[in-house]
């Protein structure tokens, strides 16, 4: 392999706006970026990334995939009162198997988390303690052995809730295809997730793989995806969810290629968030940025002995 090949890593930014705008992703309205830093040094960052935001009383909470050279990834937080002052980050979830995209909700007056374990070929749900500084296990969601082709298992998965019914979106790849699905159960904690009628509902590269949570957009409920077509994420895009109900499903695209190809997203993002937050609207977000590759081979590596751990 060829260490001077340029690969991406990812690294969360935030930005707010006084409207629901697509139009919102520029230094001006720029609020917090977490840069990729101390690469060359013993215990480099290598992942800032997959950010989530979640608003308790009168704190906003960020929640993002924290990834050190040398360990599997494991999911942080930070918190804030009043956008400017941030606490330091703190470790919330952590895993012997890589845990990303930490999809936080709330759900009967308790806090949960959807964190990606495709490593672990599981989607896993997590409940938080009050002060959501401690996620502990509640029960595997949905399994599913990694064979017949497949290279990624239950990616980047989130729970929508509608007329009782839980919807939740995953995705996985196989030969180098990525197949979004969609699960429905009427009971988070105790109740089977099947696959919906029309499952699997995108069958793209450039769509098919999740990049965030179900947005409401106006009138309109948005799927966030991400591009992967050409090189893993280039950029978002946006897909309207035109039906949704047990029986049906119908999607089409509202835009593509959200993110502007200049300023921080020259290389890419494939991350988008959005919350409400001292009456503003709050973007979470994350960038892409091609790093040289001189880790890539160790942690390819560290992947292949924890999976071939749990096989053992």
């Amino acid at each position: 392999m060829n260490i001077f090949k340029k690969e991406g890593t990812f690294a969360a930014a935030l930005f707010a706006n006084d409207n629901l705008t697509l139009d919102a992703f520029d230094k001006q309205h720029l609020i917090l970026q977490l840069p990729i830093k101390g690469v060359w040094k013993p215990k480099p960052v290598l992942f800032q990334a997959d950010s989530f935001l979640f608003v308790k009383g009168d704190k906003l909470f960020l929640f993002y995939e924290l990834q050190h050279w040398d360990d599997p990834g494991y999911i942080a937080m930070m918190k804030t009162k009043d956008l400017r002052t941030w606490t330091e980050p703190q470790i919330v979830l952590k895993e012997p198997f890589h845990l990303s995209f930490p999809y936080v909700f709330e759900d009967q007056g308790n806090i949960y988390m959807v964190p990606e374990s495709q490593e672990n070929d599981s989607i896993r749900l997590y409940k938080a303690n009050n002060e959501l500084t401690h996620f502990d296990f509640v029960r595997t969601l949905l399994h599913q052995e990694r064979k017949d082709g497949i290279h990624y298992n239950f990616n980047d998965s989130h729970i929508y809730q509608k007329d009782g019914k839980y919807y939740l979106f995953t995705s996985y790849q196989k030969d180098w295809m990525y197949y979004q699905e969609l699960f429905i159960s009427d009971d988070l904690l105790n109740g089977e997730f099947i696959k919906h009628p029309c499952s699997p509902i995108c069958t793209s590269n450039e769509f098919g793989r999740n990049g965030g949570s179900l947005i409401h957009y106006g009138d309109k409920l948005l799927r966030v995806t991400q591009d992967c077509h050409q090189n893993y994420g280039d950029n978002i895009s946006l897909m309207e969810i035109t039906l949704l109900n047990d029986k049906a499903y119908q999607e089409q695209l509202f835009k593509q290629n959200v993110f502007p190809q200049n300023s921080i997203f020259i290389d890419g993002g494939h991350q988008l968030n959005v919350v409400q937050f001292m009456g503003k609207y709050i973007y979470a977000t994350d960038y892409k940025i091609n790093k040289w590759a001189w880790y890539k081979p160790y942690i390819s590596l560290l992947v292949k002995l924890r999976l071939h751990q749990k096989k053992g």
